[in-house]
């Protein structure tokens, strides 16, 4: 099975600038990517009712950062966005998760409901809420069907949460996407924690971390995360990242045995 392989935007921010919007899509429909998650700091966002008609592409998701001072902001983005049905926000309004997150949930969450969106919760190292436990504890105290959560494989390797089986086990009631990229432990990385590859590249065993969620029987859409520190080509290392993404799920679709360890090292 093929799954939705989409690219998150940062790839597309180097330190020469930003591609614009239209350079994205073109770049992606012709590798073969089916969408693509857009952050919200884009200036574009209001093109993306016209993504899939001009391109073909799904636009999977808006991604956006929650800090005190920017309620107003994220209210306007969750009144007004169009063309896409889904955010994926990152929580960063302290050390931990904090009461001002709390009340921000409290606020988005009836628009969620009014205008049907998905609110999904962002593990994000570094911030407040880093890891795929505290994002849990967050969907059960909410209980509400309009709040998930996605699964980040860079985070998650990223804060050395570790117990895969068992992450996987505990947020799979609230699973709404999965991002990955390739990455390994060092102080080179971003925040000095991990670098962000390549899928082709890193210490991450990412044919593992696919082969759980298969077994679990994801049929999700797959986001493939990049950033400035990545360097070279843009274009080339998407279509590295692609091309190791399907050769990973031809493997599990022919050898599922092949992901399945008798200690995971994680």
């Amino acid at each position: 099975m093929n799954h939705p392989a989409h690219a998150m935007d940062f790839i597309f921010q180097t330190r020469l600038g930003t591609y614009p919007l239209a350079a994205q899509c073109e770049m992606l429909a012709e590798l073969g990517y089916q969408g693509l998650t857009v952050s919200w700091w884009s200036q574009e966002l209001a093109e993306l009712p016209r993504v899939k008609e001009r391109w073909g592409l799904d636009v999977g998701a808006i991604y956006a950062i929650y800090r005190q001072g920017l309620e107003s902001r994220l209210v306007r983005l969750f009144e007004s966005v169009e063309g896409c049905g889904s955010i994926e926000l990152a929580l960063h309004s302290g050390e931990s998760v904090t009461d001002a997150d709390r009340r921000m949930l409290d606020r988005l969450l009836p628009i969620c409901e009014r205008r049907n969106i998905e609110l999904v919760l962002y593990p994000h190292i570094r911030y407040g809420m880093q890891t795929t436990s505290e994002a849990v504890s967050l969907c059960k105290e909410f209980d509400h069907p309009r709040l998930g959560i996605v699964f980040n494989g860079y985070h998650w390797y990223a804060t050395q949460e570790k117990a895969l089986e068992q992450r996987l086990d505990a947020l799979w009631p609230w699973l709404r996407q999965v991002n990955i990229a390739g990455c390994r432990l060092s102080p080179l990385g971003w925040g000095g924690a991990a670098t962000i590859e390549p899928l082709d590249e890193g210490e991450m065993d990412n044919f593992v971390l696919l082969g759980a969620l298969t077994r679990r029987g994801y049929q999700g859409r797959y986001a493939l995360l990049g950033w400035e520190s990545m360097g070279g080509d843009v274009y080339g290392n998407l279509r590295r990242s692609l091309t190791a993404f399907r050769s990973m799920e031809h493997r599990l679709l022919h050898y599922p045995h092949w992901a399945v360890m008798d200690q995971l090292p994680y």
